[in-house]
Formats: C-alpha cells, sequence, structure tokens
C-alpha cells in the first residue's frame, strides 16, 4: 500500500509538473484536482495528466471543495492501493522532504498530522493577516494551542476519507473546520515542523486576506456557538435570580453549578469515550467546572456587594473567555 500526495490546484505557474515528477520519484501516488482552473492553463496539466490521477470540473469552487473532492475520488478509487493520504499545496509552498516527513508520520501515528511553519519568522502581510488572530481564537474555542493552524501539508488515514467529504466548507475555512471538528470529537491530531516558504513574497496566493479571514474565523466562531450559549444561558439565569430577589439565590446558583459542571462531564464521556472510544479527558472536565466556579464567585460578589449585576454577568462571561485562552496557551489542554 502507498501513500497518495492530494494537490489542490488551481490556474497553477510553470513549477507544478517538476513537483509532480519529484513525488512521483519518491513513490507517491499523486493525486491533482483541478480545481475549475482558465483554460489558458491545461497546457500545464497536459504535462502531468498520464502521471497523475486527475480530478477535474468547469467552475473554480474553492480550495476546500477541491480536497473533498479528491478524498472522494481516492475513498471510491484508491482504497486497494492507497491507506494514507497527505495533502499539500501545488505552489511549491510545501518542500518535497517535508512531505516526505508527513507521510512517515501519519504512518506512525495513524491519527491526523499537522505540518506546522515556524509563523515568528519574517512571512508576507498577505499571510501573516488572520494567522495570530485564528490562534487566539482557536485556542479559545477548542481549548487546544495550535501554533499554525492553517498550513495545508497534512497527513490523514485514507479510512477517514467519509469523514472528510462531510466536514462543512468549501473554501479556505475547510481546513480550520477540519481541525476543529477532529479536536472535538477526539480524533488525534500530531504536530511536525516543516519549512517555512514564500517564493516571490506569496503573490501567488490565491487568498483574499480581508475576504478569507472573515470566512474563516466566522465559520471558526460558529463551531464555539453552543458553548458559548450554554455558558451564557449560565450566567444570565445566576443573574435573573439574584436581579428578582428570588429566594434561596444561593441554593439555585449551587444546584446550577453542578447541573452544567454535570453535563459537561456526561458530554465529555459520551463524546470521547463512547463515541470515539478515546481516553477521557479529566482535564476537560476540570477547566471546564474552574471557569463555571470563577464565573459563579464573581457574580456571588457583585450580588453580596449590592453591585449592578447586569455588568457582572459581562465580567463573568468575559472572564470565562479569558480562562479559554490561557488554558488553552498553558498546554494543559493539550498542545501540537
Amino acid at each position: 500500500m502507498k501513500t497518495a500526495v492530494l494537490l489542490p490546484v488551481y490556474n497553477p505557474d510553470v513549477k507544478f509538473p517538476a513537483i509532480v515528477r519529484e513525488l512521483k520519484t519518491r513513490g507517491f501516488v499523486v493525486v491533482v484536482c483541478n480545481d475549475g482552473s482558465d483554460p489558458k492553463f491545461e497546457p500545464i496539466f497536459d504535462e502531468v495528466k498520464d502521471k497523475v490521477y486527475y480530478v477535474t470540473y468547469n467552475h473554480n469552487k474553492g480550495k476546500g471543495y477541491a480536497l473533498k473532492r479528491g478524498f472522494e475520488f481516492i475513498g471510491n478509487n484508491l482504497t486497494e492501493e492507497v491507506d494514507y493520504i497527505v495533502t499539500a499545496d501545488a505552489d511549491g509552498q510545501h518542500a518535497i522532504d517535508d512531505i516526505e516527513r508527513v507521510a512517515k508520520l501519519v504512518r506512525k501515528t495513524d491519527g491526523i498530522v499537522l505540518g506546522m511553519r515556524d509563523l515568528s519568522e519574517k512571512i508576507p502581510v498577505k499571510s501573516r493577516i488572520g494567522n495570530d488572530l485564528s490562534k487566539t481564537v482557536y485556542t479559545i474555542i477548542t481549548g487546544v494551542y495550535l501554533r499554525d493552524n492553517q498550513s495545508g501539508l497534512r497527513g490523514f488515514p485514507a479510512r477517514l476519507t467519509s469523514w472528510l467529504c462531510d466536514i462543512p466548507g468549501n473554501k479556505y475555512e475547510y481546513e480550520l473546520n477540519v481541525l476543529v471538528t477532529a479536536h472535538k470529537e477526539g480524533i488525534p491530531v500530531a504536530g511536525i515542523d516543516i519549512k517555512t516558504i514564500y517564493e516571490n513574497n506569496n503573490k501567488n496566493t490565491h487568498f483574499k486576506p480581508i475576504k478569507d479571514t472573515f470566512r474563516i474565523q466566522g465559520s471558526l466562531l460558529s463551531y464555539g456557538m453552543i458553548s458559548t450559549f450554554v455558558y451564557t444561558l449560565y450566567i444570565v439565569a445566576v443573574a435573573i435570580i439574584a436581579w428578582f430577589d428570588i429566594p434561596h439565590f444561593y441554593i439555585w446558583t449551587a444546584s446550577m453549578f453542578v447541573m452544567v459542571t454535570g453535563m459537561h462531564a456526561v458530554l465529555n464521556v459520551f463524546s470521547a469515550g463512547i463515541r470515539h472510544r478515546q481516553k477521557i479527558s479529566v482535564i476537560y472536565y476540570i477547566t471546564g467546572a474552574i471557569k463555571y466556579l470563577i464565573a459563579t464567585l464573581i457574580m456571588l460578589l457583585f450580588d453580596f456587594q449590592g453591585w449592578f449585576i447586569v455588568l457582572g454577568a459581562f465580567c463573568a462571561l468575559f472572564t470565562v473567555v479569558v480562562l479559554s485562552y490561557l488554558f488553552g496557551r498553558s498546554g494543559i489542554m493539550g498542545k501540537v
């Protein structure tokens, strides 16, 4: 069985055929997905069509769509030839040696592998926009710190092709959705350092800094809506009890605290322990309980002092957000 390298391609430059030839020399099965490139680029594709499995369609639909069509093709046609998949960019941003290293690690871990660039180096503004923001938001929402969550160099077991095709997103947000869903569902993700390559100051990128950044962050925030809603609902409930001076305030608050933290424990057992056969995270439960406890103490302080309880609710919610980031950044919930 071999490893397939899946290349989503849109309007490739003249270096593309050389990349394909080198991958074939290294023994990879190469799958090229032409994401509706302009017809004038057809001669470049003609140079490699006899060396690769070629998937194409008429209109440009985005990198996420191209990756999913590639995964679908592999899952439907190459299961007897391919057992692992590496996705890489077709513009030379990923060194062939790094592609090979990711391929070796995914075989060793049998999980998802993420190639991570050193973003402390000087990188083009187009590529830096959104990177720092996505790291922060990702850490808050998932509780896991990823130094680089937008790298396109990744490895997957081929058995995940159906799962990968079901993940939403057709543009650049798809790759982030894959990582969020993996963490949410308990699928292990391992990281490996790769070279940071930006040829010609990354002028050939199809990434639109403003539009694609908003799309990525919007998609990421949508994954955190449920957790945000539960925290907000809890804080609002405590505020209402205090505002209307409902009898047995402390008993009601303690009861709700036990209920919501217990609910987190049950969800953790179901999602990780039962659904995905992964190790149940005690740290996940403890950090969640700490956030609820501190938010509760803030609300109790405002009530005890007779301060404006609505302001206390905002302070409690803000504190939850800050703690989520700090817990994630510390690496105690997982660090790749």
